[in-house]
């Protein structure tokens, strides 16, 4: 009995987030760990971005730890972390959200500038 009200609270919890046009997926804690090279955590979370941007190895901007590009549009992250102060864009942010971006580099960092700004409140997990 239990299982089933955790899987119908599963299965309505998605249709409100995705009536309200909010997309939170969530994965088995044991899967992020099975997947090579990607964050050890057990819950993305899916944003949107208005600005492609660089991705870095590094939670900084510099030109040294760029390592690809994550594309504007919806793109999930695992957690965020404060990092070097970017400004760009007209706005200004030390927190950087850790993904696999999409030139196939993972568990890199992209700035929080970039992101939408009707997304800026939706709850992302601090990183470990």
């Amino acid at each position: 009995m239990k299982q089933f009200k955790r899987s119908a609270v599963a299965v309505l919890s998605a249709a409100l987030l995705g009536a309200a046009g909010l997309a939170a997926t969530a994965t088995p804690a044991n899967a992020a760990q099975e997947t090579a090279g990607s964050a050890s955590t057990a819950q993305t979370v899916t944003l949107r971005f208005d600005y492609t941007s660089w991705s870095h190895w590094t939670k900084d901007a510099s030109d040294a730890s760029h390592a690809g590009t994550l594309n504007a549009g919806w793109n999930y992250v695992y957690c965020y972390s404060m990092g070097g102060t970017v400004t760009d864009v007209g706005r200004t942010s030390a927190t950087w959200f850790l993904t696999d971006d999409d030139s196939g580099n993972k568990n890199v960092w992209v700035s929080k500038v970039f992101l939408a700004r009707d997304q800026v409140n939706i709850d992302v997990p601090k990183c470990q």
